[in-house]
């Protein structure tokens, strides 16, 4: 494979990009999508476009480039390389490498691997680097701001440490699989072992100019990443191999150590030099190296195990945003991939919207701050969720939707999510008593369904999310949408009244007292549900709420007029009585075909109809 190396002028200004036949790439200090090379200012965001074909290397100067690029020493537009060439941006060197070049094979490379005991076989030769090496490494890991930084300090630390080192890098690869890019283009070595990915960053930098373009060796990092131990090569002092590689009479060692940071993800260690400090040229024993490479060793383990804490605290901060801390603990017991499998369960699922937000939309004269307004919304549905251990599993504009049930069987979900519910509406009807808040405008309904359902990794291939599927889902959106015609923030099905009905405590914080609407035929629905509501607000006094039960038990057996006349009492306040008197303000008696389901029709906006459908059969 071709490859271009930048070289800028100061140290760990390097980096090689790996370019792929007909693929057009751009160049710049910070593409969209190409090769960046941050540290040269006069490179423009986005400067020239490559072009590999048939061996030779296309370079196009797009408009968008302030400061030419030079070729031959000529300011040039539009320009063919041959491998061997070269081409410069600002104080950036950029050579062009022929595609397919290795160093395997070569007869005199003697390979050693090195293993626990002949690593502590040997003493320390400088101790005192060593140390110096150990205790500078917190130091490093502290003052880094990213892998990239990291990667160049640790680079530095190498070539300071380890004496006739000439050369050393850092690389990170990446084994999972991606779209073709600069991680995705793998290809087995010579030998048929496991493929050697192109590095998905690497820093490197050398002591000798001589050695200034060296070329680590991928028959040596194959080896290293195929056996997970350090390996050493060793070749004899008159060695004619191209200056290209990193095998060169300037170098007759190379040493490489793997580091593995995460499913699919590892770094290695990459160190090259010269060995006459010692005396010793032979290539069949690596004897004379060892107490200099168990520093290498010391500092890629110590390297690994704070990469392998700093992957764990950056997956946890990223499953934090969907997952309470009680479900990050119970994924921490399994492998992920085991975690995320799906699985079918009892699942309880709520459904949290917005109140008319696309009126709002329409009226809004500020976009941005409605946005904001509405991102508010959201985390406070978001910390309801995740306060009472639920999982979120999606966001939809101006709605949230979470669930219990999963990774485990979870059988207070139903209670859970109850107390969610509660929560979140207490959250909205605070802020209306302050006009500073960001949620002051906004209210919400919420729909809670209980039932089974399929959970965990669910979606398509090209991007997976945790998520449910199930009616149960298509049920607590529609009792959300069921909210606004009842007038009242929060409804439940039958399964989940169940389940809470004797849990929930009306002097708690988070507790309400079930009240029973009636039984529905959701659009989208095909059975009848009965629904209830979550009163928080001690509405009704014992005798009120005694009268309104009977009430909507005397609709559910056809006797309106009864109904009708225990509603009468009910305080002119209370949304529930309200909703059932105006349903029957227009019929004093149901339809002969009434089944005690009260049917709900979309026809523009959603409404009620008091004739049911036929009974079944």
């Amino acid at each position: 494979m071709a490859e271009l190396l930048a070289i800028g002028g100061g140290s760990n200004q390097q980096d090689r990009f790996a370019l792929g036949e007909g693929e057009e790439l751009t160049l710049g200090r910070a593409p969209r999508s190409g090769y960046a090379v941050p540290w040269d200012r006069l490179i423009s965001r986005e400067h020239a476009t490559l072009r590999l074909h048939e061996g030779r290397l296309e370079v196009a100067v797009l408009p968008t480039a302030r400061n030419p690029v030079f070729y031959q020493g000529i300011p040039s537009s539009r320009f063919w390389i041959e491998p061997g060439d070269k081409f410069a941006i600002g104080d950036t060197t950029f050579y062009f490498e022929a595609a397919d070049q290795t160093d395997d094979g070569d007869p005199l490379v003697a390979e050693h691997v090195l293993g626990d005991d002949l690593l502590t076989s040997e003493r320390f030769s400088n101790p005192a680097s060593c140390l110096h090496a150990l205790c500078k490494m917190p130091e490093l890991i502290a003052q880094s701001r990213d892998d990239a930084h990291l990667a160049e300090q640790v680079v530095d630390l190498l070539l300071d440490t380890i004496r006739g080192a000439s050369a050393s890098a850092v690389m990170q690869f990446d084994d999972r699989p991606t779209d073709r890019g600069r991680a995705g283009r793998d290809g087995p070595d010579r030998e048929g072992s496991a493929p050697t990915a192109d590095a998905t960053l690497m820093r490197w930098d050398c002591r000798d100019a001589a050695v200034r373009r060296f070329r680590p060796s991928r028959r040596l990092i194959a080896a290293a990443r195929k056996r997970q131990q350090s390996v050493v090569h060793l070749w004899a002092e008159d060695s004619q191999v191209d200056e290209n590689f990193t095998i060169n009479n300037d170098l007759d060692w190379a040493f490489c150590t793997p580091i593995p940071v995460g499913p699919g993800e590892w770094w290695c260690l990459y160190v090259t030099g010269q060995r006459r400090f010692a005396g010793l040229r032979e290539v069949d024993s690596p004897q004379d190296l060892i107490g200099e490479l168990r520093t290498a060793e010391l500092v890629a383990r110590f390297l690994g195990s704070v990469r392998q804490v700093r992957s764990l605290e950056q997956q946890h901060q990223q499953m934090r945003q969907f997952f309470s801390p009680a479900v990050i603990e119970r994924l921490a017991d399994r492998s992920l991939a085991d975690a995320l499998e799906p699985r079918s369960g009892p699942v309880s699922v709520l459904f949290c919207d917005v109140r008319g937000f696309s009126r709002k939309v329409e009226a809004a004269a500020d976009l941005r701050a409605l946005l904001d307004q509405v991102s508010h919304a959201l985390s406070a549905m978001t910390r309801g969720i995740l306060k009472y251990e639920g999982v979120i599993a999606d966001f939809q504009g101006d709605a949230a939707l979470g669930f219990w049930g999963w990774p485990d069987d979870n059988p207070d979900g139903p209670l859970l999510a109850c107390r969610t519910a509660i929560a979140i509406h207490r959250a909205f009807a605070d802020a209306q008593r302050d006009a500073s808040s960001p949620l002051h405008g906004f209210r919400v309904g919420i729909g809670v369904g209980h039932g089974e359902a399929i959970a965990g990794r669910i979606g398509a291939m090209e991007q997976i999310k945790v998520g449910v599927f199930g009616p149960v889902v298509n049920l607590a959106s529609r009792l959300q949408d069921l909210t606004k015609q009842v007038g009242v923030p929060i409804l439940l099905d039958q399964a989940t009244a169940d389940a809470v009905r004797q849990r929930l405590d009306g002097s708690q914080p988070e507790g309400a007292a079930l009240r029973r609407i009636g039984r529905f035929r959701p659009p989208g629905v095909e059975s009848a549900v009965a629904v209830y509501t979550l009163d928080a607000s001690d509405a009704l006094s014992p005798d009120e709420s005694q009268a309104y039960d009977a009430a909507v038990a005397a609709i559910e057996q056809g006797d309106w007029a009864a109904a009708s006349e225990l509603l009468q009492g009910a305080p002119a306040d209370d949304p529930c009585s309200c909703f059932l008197r105006d349903l029957l303000r227009d019929a004093s008696a149901p339809p002969d075909s009434w089944d005690g389901v009260l049917s709900i029709e979309r026809q523009g906006s959603v409404r009620f109809k008091t004739t049911s459908a036929p009974r079944p059969g």
